[in-house]
């Protein structure tokens, strides 16, 4: 059999084993430590313990996603060790979690850590500003990454280290501006992180908002060391004020481009009466993001502006029309262990251990340009939390459709879905 037969036809075997476990969840110890004092040694035919490693933001301005994706990985482990022993094979998956801090500095020396103990294949990190310090380092070192949540266009590189499990921001540019102009708005003043990724998603949202004949201010960057944001806030308000002079407070929007540094910034953004007076937009990274509705200052404010976000859609319905076990098992399985609904990046952080994994089953090594020789064609046919894994050219997710999210009544609410195809919101 050919190579490519070959991985087609496990993954195939793979998809259906999965499907069938879907249905039978039960409760298990995942194989996660903080730490290893052992070596990996590369291996051509996989037994005992295989190690892999783990860097997400546990602490800092993600951690609330941070959190969350961890217990998606580490609920991939328990399942993917499960498919193992079901089919007789005679090793099991280990993860090693290291805490990013939300900082690019840590996050390379959690790498370079990592590297020393003989771990090369990675999951995370989540942001673009950590990936675009790491992967000089990663790709130097023939390692291997699979982000759960980095979008920065910047990324969308070819035949690096780095693969992700989310499109990249010119899809999510599109789906904002789109969105805005479904909400009647006509001038747009972005407020963004100015790093790698705010950069990025708000140069992509500008353009796009222009092409659909609407008016972008120059905006106002800002550096996300700082949490202190009454200049910003200020300047904001002097721009919101001239041109719902100009246009009316409906026709007028603010683009919060930034983590979860976005409480700070609406208790600063309350003082000014103007600025809830139309409406505010977000991104991916601040959907769902609790500490707004946990904050009555920050509830308060985000319910004035009726705050609405876009995030990356998981497939949850296969082809034939049937619900996708597998995105149920894993929302269903985290929503109990968390205690909320998470995001849908907790998704891409399951579904990133079964590529790793199905990945070594396949070339039955841990060498990463083994793994990488056949990762995207494992990717094309499994089909796994978050439907279709499929990737572009540059391993980024070639799925690109965002659900539509907002606060309302003191909570976050699904309110419908931007499609790609036919670039078209339908609300619930």
């Amino acid at each position: 059999m050919s190579s490519a037969g070959k991985i087609i036809g496990i993954a195939i075997i793979s998809i259906i084993i999965v499907i069938g476990l879907a249905y039978v969840i039960g409760d298990s110890d995942t194989e996660v430590s903080e730490s290893t004092d052992s070596t990996v040694q590369e291996i051509s035919e996989l037994s005992g313990i295989v190690n892999i490693g783990l860097i997400l933001p546990l602490s800092g301005d993600l951690a609330t996603h941070g959190l969350e994706n961890l217990e998606g990985s580490k609920f991939g482990v328990v399942e993917f060790n499960k498919h193992l022993e079901e089919i007789g094979a005679p090793w099991t998956l280990k993860m090693t979690s290291e805490d990013s801090a939300t900082n690019p500095v840590i996050a390379l020396e959690k790498l370079q850590g990592l590297k020393a103990k003989g771990i090369d294949i990675i999951v995370g990190p989540e942001t673009s500003s950590n990936i675009r310090n790491m992967k000089g380092y990663s790709d130097s070192n023939n390692m291997l990454l699979i982000s759960c949540c980095s979008s920065s266009t910047a990324l969308a590189i070819p035949d690096d280290s780095v693969y992700r499990l989310v499109p990249d921001d010119s899809n999510q540019g599109i789906a904002l501006s789109k969105l805005i102009q479904h909400e009647g708005i006509e001038v747009l003043v972005p407020v963004w992180r100015q790093d790698t990724w705010g950069d990025g998603l708000s140069a992509a949202t500008r353009s796009s908002f222009e092409n659909r004949g609407g008016i972008v201010d120059e905006g106002i960057p800002y550096n996300p060391d700082v949490p202190e944001f009454s200049v910003s806030t200020s300047i904001l308000a002097e721009k919101i004020q001239g041109y719902v002079d100009d246009y009316g407070k409906d026709k007028v929007g603010v683009l919060f481009l930034g983590f979860a540094e976005i409480l700070q910034f609406t208790q600063a953004a309350s003082q000014h009466e103007i600025l809830d007076d139309v409406r505010w937009f977000g991104p991916g990274a601040n959907t769902k993001e609790h500490k707004l509705i946990d904050d009555p200052i920050g509830l308060e404010f985000s319910t004035s502006i009726q705050f609405t976000t876009v995030q990356f859609a998981a497939s949850k319905i296969t082809d034939s029309g049937d619900v996708n076990p597998i995105y149920e098992k894993v929302q269903n399985h985290l929503t109990e262990s968390l205690g909320t609904a998470p995001n849908s990046f907790v998704l891409s952080s399951y579904d990133a251990v079964w590529l790793i994994g199905l990945a070594m089953l396949e070339t039955q090594s841990t060498d990463v340009t083994t793994i990488k020789s056949v990762i995207s064609d494992i990717a094309e046919n499994y089909s796994g939390a978050i439907g279709s894994t499929k990737l572009n050219e540059a391993g980024d997710l070639l799925q690109a459709d965002y659900e539509i999210w907002g606060i309302r009544g003191g909570e976050w609410v699904l309110l419908g879905q931007y499609t790609q195809s036919t670039d078209s919101i339908s609300l619930i």
